[in-house]
């Protein structure tokens, strides 16, 4: 467990590692931008949009009925925005914001451009662009002038969020002079070509300008502060869209102007101005042939003024978003690192895998939706990649080591353990360690009686075949009552239970186990002797007790047994069933755990070699409720006998023991007592039989 807790913390500051430095790279920024506008598009409202800004199109349809009714083709004379200004003075709007720079004279002549900047002079709430860019001529000292009365104050300045720009590209000096006010309209999309983000203030020499959308907003909200918290290290804003294309309200400029028409001509308007009033108005271009369309998260194809529209939204209403301090990223992607790796490390079942690693990748996507709703941007594809790559390192790693150890217990085991305890023994690869344990286990040693003989009359393939065919069929047997298979000693098996998986039952396993093997020998008899000319009969010894159990031998070379007194004991009993015509004895311990489950009958009192301490020994015959009442009879008869033995009253006991039948276990007693009568053991006679060979 130790070593997976190390393997898991080594594996998540790797995965921490190689994730900060893609990070750094912007490995992920890519797919980073399509999961925001997964979010965008799935927690957008247009709803949610500010009512009080609304959009005048310059549409195709536009355009073609000007040409078609008036001749005009595009660009228009600059009187037409006039009677736009004019509408929007008498509807008495907030601000009237045109999306065009006008930075070359009317082709209608310089009457033209003084009936619009006379115009917005009147206005005195009229916002005109300026585009600048990262790359031209030096400033001149004019230009520099001109821009004066534009730049912000330095109360609001920091310099650390302004864009860095070169030159500048002015509309008209008339038009500069009669405008409230103008901004800055040339950002750029994200390298994927969408516009998620806009920089608010810009740097031109020393002076500091706002971007167009900003300007307006300082216009409306007179107590408005600029949201530095908002920006992000390049100095741009996030944008939160409501909607796609069509969420503000928008107009076809051709049905202003017809209103602003009828007006002058004292008839009803199409549109009256009172629509307007208190209205934020933005002018813009949505006909293709203008070139003013852009891609947001929410649309393929959405006229540029829609995104100043939403900017000039977000700042007003404070619905911007802010991008999570990197800090934060750094511990989440940690924490994802670490929690990953080290829970991979230490779980074992696939389906706990499984489960574990959606619940981790759910994690970093449930965090990133929650932060958009708090209004963050939290990066979800580096947390996400963590999570990933530390599943996959560390699932590799587990495979490597611990499948490697699997595959080695397995092929260990794979002959002498029952297949589900060895995957039980997988789960707990430390029973494996060179070394031993105590601990109780039941033992259980079985031989074929007379087998010397027989292989005798057999050919090597012969006894070969034999052998393997009793064996198989023995262990399988063992196997499948969980038993533990030691070793195979010629046609000796040697087996024990209760390791190295605790079985509370382990007695009653073992006794089964040998009842069950007997009887698949008898199945096995009639074949046996038909096809080898022999029948084949198997002593079986249990015994239970504490003895040492584990892996002994050396580092390169061991074998998973169990020793002790114990084990040793299981021996004696398999050979003490010569002498007795038994076929199962059990020892002492085992009886008293079995007892209430397998019809047993004490067989003796005996002192095996090598032991001085008496044991008493049982034959067993079956479970206690499968067993007939004849059998049920015979032992308790047995009993009775045996217990007038140990009274020293023969005559008795003898009587008993010969209404047993032909019990080879009667006929022991009854030559006990013949000889007891003619030569009567001591007056200190304990009952105990000594075994004088193994």
């Amino acid at each position: 467990m130790k070593n997976r807790y190390v393997r898991g913390i080594a594996v998540g500051g790797c995965v921490f590692a190689l994730t900060l430095l893609l990070f750094h790279l912007g490995v992920f920024q890519s797919w980073e931008w399509k999961t925001w506008d997964w979010r965008v598009r799935m927690f957008s409202d247009p709803s949610s949009a500010a009512e009080d800004i609304v959009i005048f199109l310059i549409d195709q349809n536009s355009l073609d009925l000007y040409a078609s009714s008036h001749g005009l083709s595009w660009p228009w004379p600059r009187e037409m925005y006039a009677y736009v200004v004019d509408f929007c003075r008498q509807a008495e709007v907030k601000a009237l914001l045109f999306d065009f720079i006008f930075s070359e004279v009317s082709l209608y002549g310089p009457e033209d451009d003084s009936r619009f900047a006379d115009t917005m002079t009147e206005a005195g709430n009229v916002f005109l662009p300026v585009f600048l860019t990262k790359k031209g001529k030096t400033l001149d000292p004019s230009t520099v002038q001109s821009l004066k009365r534009f730049v912000l104050p330095e109360n609001t300045w920091n310099t650390d969020y302004a864009v860095p720009m070169q030159s500048v590209n002015l509309p008209l000096a008339s038009f500069l002079s009669s405008t409230s006010g103008v901004g800055n309209v040339n950002f750029t999309p994200d390298r994927d070509g969408i516009f998620r983000r806009i920089p608010l203030v810009f740097s031109l020499g020393s002076q500091i300008l706002p971007s167009l959308p900003l300007a307006v907003t300082r216009r409306v909200d007179t107590e408005f502060s600029i949201p530095w918290k908002a920006l992000d290290s390049f100095g741009q804003m996030v944008i939160r869209y409501h909607g796609p294309t069509g969420t503000y309200k928008s107009y076809s400029i051709a049905s202003i102007i017809n209103s602003y028409a009828q007006i002058q001509e004292g008839k009803e308007p199409q549109i009256p101005s009172e629509t307007f009033r208190n209205k934020i108005i933005l002018l813009g271009a949505s006909a293709p042939g203008l070139l003013d369309l852009r891609s947001t998260p929410l649309s393929a194809v959405s006229p540029g003024v829609e995104i100043q529209a939403a900017v000039i939204d977000n700042l007003l209403n404070k619905d911007f978003f802010r991008r999570t301090h990197l800090f934060v990223l750094l511990v989440f992607i940690g924490f994802l690192s670490l929690l990953v790796a080290l829970g991979t490390s230490l779980l074992r079942k696939i389906w706990q895998f499984i489960l574990f690693f959606l619940a981790c990748l759910v994690l970093p996507a449930c965090a990133a939706v929650l932060a958009y709703i708090s209004g963050y941007w939290l990066e979800f594809v580096g947390p996400a990649f963590a999570v990933v790559l530390g599943f996959m390192a560390a699932a590799l790693l587990n495979y490597n080591i611990e499948g490697k150890q699997k595959r080695f217990i397995k092929s260990m085991f794979q002959y002498y353990l029952n297949p589900h305890v060895i995957e039980r023994v997988i789960k707990n690869p430390e029973l494996l360690k060179l070394g031993g344990e105590k601990r109780e286990i039941t033992s259980v040693f079985t031989d074929v009686a007379g087998f010397t003989s027989i292989s005798e009359d057999l050919t090597p393939e012969e006894l070969v075949n034999l052998l393997n065919e009793y064996l198989s069929k023995m262990t399988e047997v063992i196997l499948d009552s969980g038993g533990t298979l030691d070793k195979y000693e010629g046609d000796a098996i040697i087996a024990f239970w209760n390791a190295p998986l605790d079985q509370p039952d382990h007695a009653l396993r073992a006794c089964r186990a040998a009842l069950a093997c007997q009887d698949r020998l008898e199945r096995m008899r009639a074949g046996i002797k038909e096809t080898y000319g022999h029948e084949l009969y198997m002593r079986i010894g249990v015994n239970s007790g504490d003895a040492v159990v584990g892996n002994m031998g050396s580092q390169t070379r061991f074998d998973y047994t169990a020793m002790g007194d114990t084990v040793n004991l299981a021996a004696r009993l398999e050979g003490a069933n010569k002498q007795y015509g038994t076929l199962i004895l059990i020892g002492e311990n085992t009886y008293h755990q079995v007892k209430d489950s397998i019809a047993a009958r004490e067989v003796d009192r005996i002192r095996v070699v090598g032991r001085t301490k008496p044991v008493r020994i049982y034959e067993i015959f079956g479970d206690t409720d499968k067993i007939a009442e004849e059998l049920q009879k015979r032992i308790s008869d047995h009993h009775k006998a045996l217990s007038l033995f140990h009274e020293r009253q023969w005559e008795d006991a003898a009587r008993l023991f010969q209404n047993l039948g032909d019990d080879p276990v009667a006929g022991v007693y009854l030559t006990r007592i013949a000889g007891f009568r003619s030569s009567p053991p001591p007056e200190n006679w304990d009952g105990v039989f000594d075994l004088k060979v193994k």
